[in-house]
């Protein structure tokens, strides 16, 4: 840790310079991604924001990484460029499950040898005619936190991302020894990050049985919109619970009693109600 007596000051900036970048940033189209849902779009004001994280929370096995991957598969096909850091399930796996959606296939039949390279390559003409190679993806098992912000360094240079997907928070290792204190400095990182790059996060996280964050609150304190995920594991029907918000008004995607997504089998994925 350097003396105070080397620290540099913080940037000072006046009011005019704000206003003038925040003029600057509404007009970029670009920083504005749709996720391909829209009542997802309308509750978050329009869309994934550069410059905002936001949060997906659910308990485990209710369709996290699911709902990721519908948001993932819609940006590719709209060309948004984006990085998915997969702590969970790797790349392949992940694909699997894209080309399985575009298919109309259950990824079991990759395993069951019912889907043929040929049905893959037909997948892959149809992923360049609509939206050409817009996935990047870095398989994080076990990753360290500075690894992570170098990882989402090096594609913000060397792929122009808008933004990244990170599949799961509580997978991302550090220093500390204290879960709860890591996991919030985690979420505060991405936080920065997001705005250190100019770019948005989404990023899921699990819930325990009581509904509550494992490991602390991080997301909740530190990012811009979180949201709850709820879904019986019997039950094709889901719906978002907006439980966090800075910059909208709190709208929920659907109810308990009347689903806003349903899970289709063929990828699988989430379609809007």
């Amino acid at each position: 840790m350097k003396p105070f007596s080397q620290a540099k000051p913080l940037e000072l900036r006046s009011r005019k310079t704000a206003i003038s970048s925040l003029i600057k940033h509404i007009d970029d189209p670009g920083k504005c991604s749709s996720t391909g849902i829209s009542k997802l779009d309308t509750a978050m004001g329009g869309g994934l924001y550069a410059g905002k994280a936001y949060g997906l929370q659910a308990r485990k096995k209710v369709g996290k990484t699911i709902l990721l991957g519908t948001i993932s598969h819609n940006l590719n096909k709209a060309g948004v460029k984006h990085l998915w850091v997969a702590a969970e399930m790797n790349d392949q796996e992940l694909e699997q499950r894209q080309i399985a959606r575009d298919l109309g296939r259950n990824p079991i039949d990759f395993l069951k040898n019912k889907v043929s390279v040929e049905d893959i390559l037909i997948a892959n003409v149809e992923y360049k005619d609509m939206a050409p190679d817009n996935t990047v993806y870095a398989n994080a098992s076990g990753a360290h936190l500075d690894v992570l912000e170098k990882t989402i360094e090096k594609a913000v240079v060397e792929e122009g991302i808008n933004g990244v997907i990170i599949d799961y928070l509580q997978l991302i290792r550090g220093v500390s020894q204290n879960r709860t204190e890591h996991l919030e400095y985690v979420a505060q990182s991405v936080a920065v990050m997001v705005r250190k790059y100019d770019i948005w996060a989404f990023v899921a996280a699990q819930l325990n049985q009581e509904d509550n964050t494992r490991g602390g609150e991080g997301m909740l304190l530190a990012f811009d919109m979180v949201f709850n995920l709820h879904r019986q594991k019997t039950e094709s029907g889901a719906w978002l619970e907006m439980c966090e918000t800075r910059y909208t008004n709190y709208m929920n995607i659907g109810s308990k009693g009347s689903p806003g997504l349903r899970l289709e089998s063929s990828g699988p994925y989430f379609a809007q109600v």
